[in-house]
């Protein structure tokens, strides 16, 4: 009972707050609770919504029988001159006659017309396709795209790691965006609506479900914002394409037998999400429980990059803050914390955490506590200082791009070009020659280097 009052507040929580319920559902969250909220919010959305507006907009089907008028044939002149194929042949000419004049004389989408129709369809055979749509074609395409955007590892691991959490918040996350309007056509089923009202319903649902995905794929990923917003631009192609092919193969694919032989087939793979999703949350579990040690300050460093990759910097702060006061030298929760303060414009806390890891450990991170005090200096515009450290990180590290291109903007501040253009070419080899597992991650150095380039052509 606790677990379903916890994700109907977590469902709630998506209105208010949609970051930190994004988090508490991949901390808590259910995917049993998503998949029945996402089949009873579709019925309800597809019979105050969909429906109406399918019977507004939608080309209806040709059917022979609904659109035949039999007394027509028999008005014909001299119809009993008419052998029996050509009464057939005029009652199918009248039937097709009579199905155009209710296609042309139906109404259109405001703007686009019947072009739209192309992208997307009102109609739907089943509401679980709905359910089926999500978890078969836009969740993976999703992941899928956001990986062309922003390669973070191996696409087939990345996939089995995060694909049960990532189904998860879009399950929540399309229960949240379509609820309310599906509530709103329901008390105003029995009343004459304009269809360009229930129009304007069904956008904002859609709208809202990309807006709350924008959160999903920040916390599961920690994607930024232009990728999450031009994966979200793109992945909901796959719905339009789950619902053109739904319409021809549904009445197949909802057969029990065919779903529990799936089932059956596919039950390791299903399983394998599943235990990826229980792991990471009985993993969170055990970290909280840790925290209660007043010692523990690994656990509270743990936590702080969780949330780190989450993109909810005021929640790792506070875990990193509270391992330093367990213990002030602790190199890891100072380092994430000068990072933390450096981004923030806090550049003088920045450099005293940063001094703290390198005297305990000058080759820290891969020696890249250099290249973190040479940022801090240049973003202070102290740019002999931000010289000195990121030469000594390029001598450790000389195919580092982001080294690379911020020595090559220190260099151009002190008005040596020619040295510039050099870390800035360098820049762009090391982007082109590295790996393609850590391409992607680079690839936004190689672009400003190539622009700096340019601009000094």
């Amino acid at each position: 009972m606790k677990e379903l009052f916890d994700n109907f507040k977590f469902l709630v929580q998506l209105y208010l707050k949609p970051h930190r319920a994004m988090s508490n559902i991949i901390d808590r969250g259910s995917w049993l609770f998503g998949v029945f909220a996402v089949v009873a919010v579709s019925f309800a959305f597809q019979y105050s919504v969909n429906s109406p507006l399918h019977q507004a907009f939608g080309i209806p089907r040709y059917q022979f029988e609904l659109y035949e008028q039999p007394e027509l044939v028999g008005n014909l002149p001299n119809v009993d001159e008419y052998t029996d194929e050509e009464l057939y042949d005029a009652e199918d000419k009248i039937a097709h006659e009579n199905y155009q004049k209710a296609v042309n004389n139906r109404q259109k989408l405001p703007l686009v017309g019947d072009y739209g129709l192309w992208f997307f369809s009102f109609s739907s055979l089943n509401f679980l396709s709905v359910l089926l749509g999500l978890t078969i074609f836009y969740v993976p395409a999703t992941i899928l795209t956001l990986f062309l955007f922003e390669p973070f590892g191996n696409y087939s691991m990345i996939f089995r790691r995060e694909y049960g959490v990532t189904l998860t918040c879009t399950l929540m996350a399309w229960t949240a965006a379509h609820l309310p309007f599906a509530v709103i056509g329901i008390i105003l089923k029995n009343q004459l609506v304009n269809p360009n009202i229930l129009l304007g319903m069904w956008l904002a649902s859609g709208l809202i479900f990309g807006v709350f995905m924008l959160f999903a794929l920040r916390t599961v990923f920690g994607a930024s914002w232009r990728n999450a917003i031009a994966t979200i631009c793109l992945s909901w192609l796959s719905i339009s394409f789950g619902g053109r092919l739904f319409n021809y193969i549904s009445p197949y694919f909802f057969s029990p037998f065919l779903l529990f032989y799936a089932y059956a087939y596919f039950r390791g793979e299903v399983s394998a999400f599943g235990n990826s999703y229980r792991a990471r949350q009985n993993f969170r579990r055990f970290l909280n429980t840790a925290t209660l040690n007043p010692n523990d300050a690994e656990a509270h460093i743990q936590l702080g990059l969780l949330y780190n990759q989450r993109r909810q910097t005021d929640e790792a702060r506070k875990h990193f803050e509270k391992a330093v006061e367990i213990e002030p030298q602790e190199i890891d929760a100072n380092y994430e914390l000068g990072k933390i303060a450096r981004q923030t414009g806090d550049l003088q806390t920045a450099l005293a955490r940063f001094s703290v890891v390198a005297e305990q450990n000058d080759k820290y991170a891969g020696s890249e506590i250099w290249r973190e005090i040479g940022t801090t200096y240049f973003a202070a515009k102290a740019y002999g200082e931000a010289r000195e450290f990121l030469e000594k990180f390029i001598e450790r590290r000389p195919f580092d791009p982001e080294g690379l291109y911020l020595l090559g903007q220190t260099l151009k501040s002190q008005g040596e070009n020619e040295k510039a253009r050099e870390m800035f070419r360098r820049c762009v080899e090391a982007v082109q020659t590295s790996p393609d597992y850590r391409r992607g991650t680079q690839r936004k150095w190689g672009r400003l280097a190539n622009s700096q380039l340019k601009m000094q052509n």
